[in-house]
């Protein structure tokens, strides 16, 4: 009687720790899945993500990236990322920042830089949440 106590048991452990491992599992394939429609999870920021879109949106050179990569990791120095908008000062270091990376720029690449912020400028002011890729 008690060797069949502990076989039943036994399965029922297992069952029930086979049951935990699938469930973890498949949530984890669905998580990876599914990564851009979470909630919260939002597009990626950041300065590696802003020199990536850079990139792309201004035929950067390597040279170029990497300069303009330093500007950002350096402004991002000067304030805590939390509450950035309400930081005296905020606004100067912004400009400082864009004309650093304005400088690493060709004029056809200011150009759409220019182009880029003001859109941006405008999602923010909007509240509207920065485009998805």
């Amino acid at each position: 009687m008690n060797r069949t106590k502990m076989q039943v048991w036994l399965v029922i452990l297992a069952v029930f720790g086979l049951g935990g491992i699938t469930g973890v599992s498949l949530d984890r394939v669905y998580l990876s899945r599914n990564a851009d429609n979470r909630p919260g999870s939002g597009p990626r920021r950041g300065p590696g993500h802003m020199v990536e879109r850079m990139t792309k949106d201004l035929n950067l050179s390597s040279e170029q990236a990497d300069s303009i990569r330093k500007i950002f990791e350096e402004s991002r120095k000067e304030f805590s990322p939390s509450k950035l908008a309400e930081c005296p000062g905020f606004k100067e270091a912004r400009q400082r920042t864009r004309e650093r990376v304005n400088a690493v720029l060709n004029p056809e690449q200011q150009k759409i830089y220019q182009q880029k912020e003001q859109e941006r400028e405008e999602r923010m002011k909007n509240g509207a949440p920065p485009p998805q890729q």
